[in-house]
């Protein structure tokens, strides 16, 4: 009896000892399980939305984007490089047109306030010489003796002749005189007639500043136009960042086309 006793605790051991090994080999399965199991990869959903650009273009060649594009914020999506070209041709020669222009005329000396000195002397001169021989006449008429012009032709004939010559150099005087008088006249009228020619030229001089004040003017206008447009072809840039989905014509005329850029905007854009 005492065998079988030890022998049934024997087995309640043995059974005790089977079911703590299975569940120590159930549990460390379960760990290894656990352990190597996949875990699923979070996606991050990305947030998708779209911009237009409407541009104005002069031709295809100034859209520097296509379709499937990646851009940048700061981007250059269109810049009207070839019209720019033309212009800051335009305005150089513009430039240097007014410079030209505006060269000062050829300065325009007035005319010189004659003195008339030469004349003047000449002619004092003349009359001083002419003063002098009619009282050396009228002197001498009171040296002859006979007041008879016979008598004195036969009496006193050396006075008569040196009379005479008085009067002859009277003669000559004045028409010295007339011909002194004549060149101032002359020296005076000629004046005058440098005046009117100025005056002439003035008037022309004043004309043609006219005509450059004008042809400044209208440069200037010019030149101000074309800054203006200079002005109007800015490069368009990109606001956002993302992908060009769609380049699409507007429409289009002679002097320009119209075309709209659309965007793929991403948050995660890579």
């Amino acid at each position: 009896m005492k065998r079988i006793a030890n022998s049934s605790v024997y087995k309640l051991l043995g059974y005790l000892l089977l079911g703590i090994g299975a569940y120590a080999f159930f549990n460390a399965n379960n760990t290894n399980l656990q352990a190597t199991a996949p875990v699923a990869q979070q996606q991050t959903p990305y947030k998708q939305n779209r911009h237009t650009i409407t541009l104005v273009l002069n031709q295809l060649s100034d859209l520097k984007v296509e379709e499937g594009t990646r851009v940048n914020v700061g981007d250059i999506i269109s810049d009207r490089t070839s019209e720019r070209t033309k212009l800051q041709a335009k305005k150089q020669r513009l430039q240097q047109q007014i410079a030209r222009a505006s060269l000062p005329l050829r300065e325009l000396k007035p005319v010189p306030e004659p003195l008339f000195h030469t004349e003047l002397v000449n002619l004092k001169k003349a009359k001083f010489e002419l003063d002098s021989i009619v009282e050396q006449i009228n002197n001498f008429d009171n040296q002859l003796q006979f007041k008879d012009e016979w008598l004195s032709n036969i009496f006193e004939s050396e006075k008569i002749q040196q009379l005479a010559e008085l009067k002859r150099r009277e003669l000559e005087a004045s028409i010295n005189l007339e011909k002194a008088i004549a060149a101032l006249d002359e020296a005076k009228l000629n004046y005058q007639k440098q005046q009117y020619e100025h005056s002439l030229k003035v008037s022309d001089y004043q004309t043609l500043m006219q005509r450059q004040q004008t042809q400044i003017s209208s440069l200037q206008t010019q030149l101000d136009k074309v800054d203006g447009e200079l002005d109007k072809l800015t490069s368009v840039y990109s606001p956002y960042r993302g992908k060009v989905r769609r380049v699409k014509i507007l429409g289009q005329n002679e002097r320009s086309i119209t075309a709209s850029v659309t965007l793929d905007l991403r948050v995660n854009f890579p």
